[in-house]
């Protein structure tokens, strides 16, 4: 027995991953939890160790609302020529407790 569902995608980019040697990130719209989300999903071009192409385990979905605000935080990352600096002069803490040893 085949269990088959339709998610009614629809693809709206292709963004090649040059740090994902042999993936691509598709940009894509899907049905899913009886909404429509905005689906990113890694695709494998390049076969696996075990001849595997096509969709990989990585992706994330997100509502209209989740992808206006990735949206806004990408441009602003986009725009910000301080954060693309190949040289840092600090070191930036990530949990934003500096004063723990």
């Amino acid at each position: 027995m085949t269990i088959t569902t339709d998610f009614n995608s629809r693809l709206v980019k292709v963004v090649p991953a040059t740090f994902q040697p042999g993936h691509e990130l598709h940009v894509m719209t899907s049905d899913a939890f009886a909404t429509r989300v905005l689906n990113l999903r890694l695709h494998r071009n390049i076969p696996s160790v075990r001849g595997y192409t096509g969709y990989t385990r990585h992706g994330f979905m997100l509502s209209r609302d989740e992808a206006r605000l990735l949206l806004e935080s990408m441009i602003e990352a986009v725009n910000d020529d301080d954060l693309w600096e190949e040289e840092i002069d600090e070191i930036i803490p990530m949990t934003g407790d500096a004063d723990e040893s």
